[in-house]
C-alpha cells in the first residue's frame, strides 16, 4: 500500500515524510505531542487525568456497566473456580487472589487434600500483608522451587510491571530467608542450578543492559557470597534483545541450564550449562526456539533444518537426549512433524516419555511419545473435538500421570489427572470450572474470508444460533509474534457481551501461530499489511453473510492487536462502528526508542534503516491518520493504557489521542490506568473496572446508532 498524499496544513512539519510519501530517513522528528513521553510530568498527568474523566463520564452512570463490573468480580472472586495447582516436590501449589485479596496468598495441599470438594491449603505468604508492612503495591509473578530443600525464589513486581525483584523464601518455615537470595527489580531471569547456587540475568549496574531494557549478561551465584562478585556465564551485546537463562524441570537429575543470547526477539544463541561449569554452544538453527525436559533436550523448529542427511520441516519438535545433544554424532528423534494446518501447543515430560498437545485446523490433538531406551513409539490419546488442551506432569521421575485440562469456548475448563501410559476412554474430570455466563442457546462456529492476495483465514464465531437483527458484533484479532488466538473460554465476553445478546468473533489472521511458522512469518516485517488485509476481509464477510453492518461492528485488541486495530480503523474506517484499542503501539516511527520497543525490531522492522522505515510508514497509524472531513470520519475510539506498563510505553496510547483530537476527531478517548502493567491482570477490582469499561463503551455506541 502506497502513502497518499495528505493534507500538509494538517501534517506536523518535518515528521520524515514528503507530499509524494518518500521517507526522508535524514530528517530530524519533531513530534508536537512527544512531550507525553515524560509519564509522569505534571503536565502530561494532568491531560491524562482530564481524558480519565471523560472517559469515565461516558460509560459509567449505565446502569450496564455497574452490573458488568459486579458479574466480573464476582467470576474473578468465585470460591468455586478451580485452584489449579503445580506439583513441587510432595505438595501441591497455588496461588489465590480475590476481590477481597487483592494481592493474594500463596499456598499449598497434599494431592490427597485437593481431591476433595473443598480441600484445606496451608497459607504461606499473604501478599496483601506483606504490601500492608511494606506500604508497596506489591504483585506476585511466579516463583521457582527447589523442592529437595523448601526453598523458593519468589518473585514480585511493583504494580504488575516487568521489572520483578527476586526473594529466597524458606517454605516449610514460611518465612523469607534473612541474606539469602535476593535481588532488587529488574528486568530478569533466574533460577535455581543446585541447592545453593542460582543462575541470573539481570540489571548488575551500568553496562550491564541492552538497548532493550533486558539483561546483557548472566551469572552463576554462590550462596554466601556477593552478586557483585558472581562469576559471568555470558555476555552479549547492547544491541541484542537480551541474554537470559532457563533451568530445566529435573527433579532428582543433575542440574542443567539453558543460557542464551537473545540476539534478536526469535534469533538466539543456545549454550548449555553443565555442572562442572563448561559452557558449550549447542547447534541448533538461531531461529528454533530450545527448553530442557527432564533428561531431554527439546528443539521446536521456525525454519526447515537440515542436518546430518536429514531434513526436517518447520514446525517440528526434535528430541535429543543430555548431554550427547552437544556430540556431532548426536541422535535426533522426531517427535511432532510440522505441516502447514498443524501447530505445536505444549509439551511435558513424564517418567516414560514426553506427552505433546498440538492442533490440527485447530482441533485439539494429544499423543504420549513413549521412549523406550532406543526409540519413541507415539500413541494417540482422548482429545475433545474442540477447544484447547493443556498437559502439566504430575511427579514426572515418579509416574507417567497428567493434569489434563480442557476447555473451549463457551465450555469451562475441567481438570483432570490422567495416566497417559494406561489406555483409557475419556476421563473424568476431578475438578470443573464455574460458570461465568449462562451458554444455552450459544454456537460456537467457523467461517472463511478470503483475503487480498486470495488467502482464506478462518474466524470462528460465537453467539446466539439466531442473534438479533440488530446485535451487535465485535471482532478480536491479534496477528503477530507467532502467538495464536485459542479457541479456549471465552470468560469475560461471555460475561460481558455474550449474555447482553452481543455476538463475538475471534480472527485468526496471519502474524499469529495458530498454524504454524509459516502462518505467523506471512505477515512479518514487511508484510505487515497481510495481517491488516485478512482482519479486513474478516470484517466484509460478516458484512457479505448478513452477520454485521459496520454500524454495528466493533473491534477490539491490546499491545499488537490494539496495533492492528488501530491501523484497520485509519486504513478503512468505513468498515467499523466502533473500536477499543488497549496498551497499543501506535507511533511505528518512534517505537523502538520507547522502553522494550528496540527488542521488536525482528518483528515489525528497524526505523532506522530506510527500507523498513518505508515500509513502517506506509502504515504506522500515528503517522498515517488524516483530518476529520467530509470523506473522512473516523469510529468512536476508546483507548485503555497503563502508566504502569514498562513494555510498551503508555505514550503510544496517549499521543495517538491527542493527535486524532488534533486532526479534528470529536469522538476519541483515553482511560489510563495506574497500574497492572502491560497485561492488566493484577488487582480483581482493576480488572473489573476496566472490561466493564471497554464493554460498556462497545456496546453504547453499537446499539446507539440508527
Amino acid at each position: 500500500m502506497d502513502i497518499k498524499r495528505r493534507d500538509l496544513a494538517a501534517w506536523p512539519l518535518g515528521w520524515g515524510l514528503l507530499a509524494s510519501g518518500t521517507v526522508l530517513a535524514q530528517a530530524v522528528p519533531t513530534d508536537p505531542h512527544a512531550w507525553l513521553e515524560d509519564v509522569d510530568s505534571t503536565r502530561a498527568l494532568e491531560w491524562v487525568n482530564a481524558r480519565n474523566s471523560e472517559a469515565m463520564a461516558l460509560v459509567e452512570r449505565q446502569s450496564d456497566f455497574a452490573r458488568r463490573r459486579r458479574d466480573v468480580l464476582a467470576s474473578l472472586s468465585n470460591p468455586a473456580n478451580i485452584q489449579f495447582p503445580a506439583r513441587h516436590g510432595d505438595h501441591l501449589y497455588n496461588f489465590y487472589r480475590s476481590a477481597r485479596q487483592p494481592h493474594g496468598i500463596l499456598r499449598r495441599t497434599s494431592l490427597e487434600e485437593f481431591s476433595k470438594e473443598r480441600p484445606s491449603w496451608r497459607v504461606l505468604i499473604n501478599f496483601d500483608d506483606l504490601a500492608r508492612e511494606e506500604s508497596r503495591n506489591l504483585v506476585y509473578t511466579g516463583m521457582a522451587v527447589h523442592a529437595s530443600t523448601q526453598r523458593a525464589l519468589i518473585f514480585l513486581s511493583s504494580g504488575g510491571e516487568d521489572k520483578v525483584e527476586m526473594r529466597e523464601f524458606d517454605l516449610d518455615n514460611r518465612a523469607f530467608v534473612s541474606g539469602g537470595f535476593n535481588i532488587p527489580a529488574a528486568k530478569m531471569t533466574a533460577g535455581w542450578f543446585g541447592a545453593d547456587e542460582v543462575l541470573v540475568a539481570a540489571d548488575f549496574g551500568p553496562g550491564t543492559t541492552t538497548t532493550s531494557g533486558y539483561a546483557m549478561t548472566a551469572r552463576r551465584w554462590k550462596r554466601g557470597t556477593p552478586l557483585a562478585s558472581a562469576p559471568e556465564l555470558l555476555r552479549g551485546q547492547p544491541s541484542d534483545v537480551s541474554v537470559s537463562v532457563r533451568s530445566g524441570g529435573r527433579d532428582g537429575l543433575p542440574p542443567m541450564a539453558l543460557v542464551r543470547r537473545n540476539r534478536q526477539f526469535h534469533q538466539a544463541e543456545r549454550h548449555l550449562l553443565h555442572l562442572d561449569g563448561t559452557l558449550t554452544r549447542i547447534d541448533l538453527p538461531d531461529d528454533a526456539d530450545a527448553w530442557i525436559e527432564r533428561d531431554w533436550l527439546l528443539a521446536l523448529l521456525r525454519s526447515p533444518w537440515t542436518t546430518s542427511g536429514r531434513t526436517f520441516s518447520e514446525g517440528s519438535l526434535i528430541a535429543m537426549a543430555l548431554p550427547q545433544a552437544m556430540q556431532a554424532t548426536r541422535e535426533l528423534h522426531l517427535l511432532f512433524a510440522g505441516e502447514p494446518r498443524k501447530r505445536l501447543a505444549w509439551t511435558d515430560a513424564v517418567r516414560d516419555g514426553i506427552v505433546i498437545a498440538s492442533s490440527e485446523d485447530m482441533r485439539p490433538r494429544l499423543t504420549f511419545a513413549r521412549w523406550d531406551g532406543k526409540a519413541f513409539a507415539f500413541g494417540s490419546l482422548p482429545a475433545p473435538d474442540a477447544g484447547v488442551v493443556h498437559v502439566r506432569a504430575e511427579q514426572a521421575a515418579k509416574d507417567n500421570r497428567v493434569w489434563l485440562t480442557t476447555q473451549a469456548p463457551v465450555t469451562p475448563q475441567a481438570l483432570a489427572l490422567v495416566d497417559v501410559s494406561a489406555p483409557q476412554p475419556w476421563p473424568e474430570p476431578l475438578k470443573t470450572q464455574a460458570e461465568a455466563f449462562k451458554a444455552d442457546g450459544m454456537v460456537v462456529r467457523q467461517f472463511q474470508a478470503r483475503s487480498n492476495d486470495g488467502t482464506m483465514v478462518p474466524y470462528t464465531l460465537i453467539g446466539p444460533a439466531q442473534p438479533a437483527a440488530d446485535a451487535p458484533v465485535l471482532l478480536y484479532g491479534y496477528g503477530g509474534f507467532g502467538i495464536a488466538l485459542e479457541l479456549d473460554y471465552q470468560r469475560m465476553p461471555g460475561i460481558n457481551w455474550l449474555q447482553y445478546g452481543g455476538v463475538y468473533v475471534m480472527a485468526h489472521i496471519r502474524g499469529g501461530g495458530e498454524f504454524g511458522p509459516a502462518w505467523a512469518l506471512a505477515a512479518k516485517g514487511t508484510g505487515r499489511q497481510r495481517a491488516f488485509d485478512d482482519f479486513i476481509a474478516v470484517a466484509a464477510d460478516l458484512a457479505q453473510r448478513g452477520i454485521a453492518q459496520p454500524a454495528r461492528l466493533g473491534i477490539y485488541g491490546a499491545s499488537n492487536g490494539g496495533a492492528l486495530v488501530t491501523a484497520v480503523m485509519v486504513q478503512r474506517p468505513e468498515l467499523f462502528g466502533a473500536v477499543v484499542s488497549r496498551v497499543p503501539l501506535t507511533d511505528m516511527l518512534g517505537f523502538s526508542r520507547l522502553f522494550a520497543g528496540a527488542s521488536w525490531m525482528e518483528e515489525y522492522g528497524d526505523p532506522d534503516k530506510p527500507a523498513d522505515r518505508e515500509s513502517l510508514a506506509r502504515w504506522s497509524p500515528y503517522q498515517n491518520a488524516k483530518p476529520a472531513s467530509a470523506t473522512v470520519s473516523y469510529p468512536p475510539i476508546l483507548f485503555l493504557g497503563n502508566r504502569n506498563d514498562d513494555r510498551v510505553h503508555p505514550a503510544h496510547a496517549r499521543k495517538m489521542v491527542a493527535h486524532l483530537r488534533a486532526l479534528g476527531h470529536a469522538k476519541v478517548w483515553l482511560y489510563e490506568e495506574i497500574a497492572g502493567g502491560h497485561s492488566g491482570r493484577t488487582d480483581p477490582n482493576i480488572h473489573a473496572r476496566r472490561e466493564a469499561l471497554l464493554y460498556s463503551f462497545l456496546f453504547q455506541q453499537l446499539t446507539s446508532k440508527a
